[in-house]
């Protein structure tokens, strides 16, 4: 890490005391990024309140367990696991089908993920955000999604926009940790500093957020109805 031009940065540079007073004590670079403080900066210039998101919502991130699969539902639970979110499984639609046996050694109820959650990745892959549509609701989710399961159901609009917003992306990824594959925690992400606008405006977001949300789950479904039907033609064609 080198002291540079902040104009032009192409390094920097942090102080041992800065290390040993940070309370992560944190050796990597990446965690002493000067957009992260510029980030806060920002943030704390608002004017607004700033508020942790674990006072906004709960947050839930099961432990690691061992997965014993089914052949098929009469055996065991449809299954979703980070990488669907970015595939049809995210429609509904499972881009493959896998099924946890119900006579797995877990707390299913730990892993069940419901209608309406926020969802976002924390391993690999780390703050992609979504949110559970009905289709996927009361299936088990891998422990490598964090559950956010807002206090108030009114501000999860809100909630949910700001987590994509850069200024919630560059907190999240600061707490960037691991050898080979990347992870953060739901401690980590319940510090994220959400600001607080005036209550009307913060539901009035949530709605329009909650609306779009809507008409992309009509459309999701649409898009299902035409693979299957598609499926089928191919299969009865062929």
């Amino acid at each position: 890490m080198n002291s540079v031009d902040h104009a032009n940065p192409i390094g920097y540079s942090v102080t041992l005391a800065e290390i040993l007073h940070d309370p992560e004590l944190r050796l990597d670079a990446e965690h002493y990024d000067p957009n992260v403080e510029s980030n806060m900066e920002i943030l704390q210039r608002s004017g607004f309140e700033l508020v942790p998101l674990s006072k906004l919502a709960a947050l839930k991130l099961p432990s690691q367990f061992t997965r014993v699969w089914a052949r098929d539902s009469a055996h065991g639970f449809p299954y979703l696991n980070a990488t669907d979110l970015m595939s049809w499984a995210a429609f509904g639609v499972p881009a493959l089908e896998r099924y946890l046996s119900k006579a797995s050694d877990v707390d299913f109820d730990n892993l069940v993920i419901r209608e309406k959650w926020i969802l976002m990745t924390c391993s690999g892959t780390i703050g992609r955000v979504f949110e559970v549509p009905p289709a996927l609701d009361g299936w088990i989710a891998t422990h490598d999604i964090i559950r956010i399961v807002p206090n108030d159901d009114g501000l999860r609009g809100y909630i949910k926009a700001f987590l994509c917003s850069r200024f919630a992306q560059t907190q999240i990824l600061k707490h960037t940790h691991g050898g080979q594959i990347d992870h953060i925690t739901d401690v980590q992400l319940g510090t994220c500093l959400v600001p607080l606008f005036e209550d009307s405006e913060m539901r009035r977001i949530s709605a329009v957020v909650d609306r779009a949300e809507s008409l992309r789950q009509e459309a999701s479904v649409r898009f299902a109805d035409a693979i299957i039907d598609i499926t089928k033609g191919l299969t009865r064609d062929g």
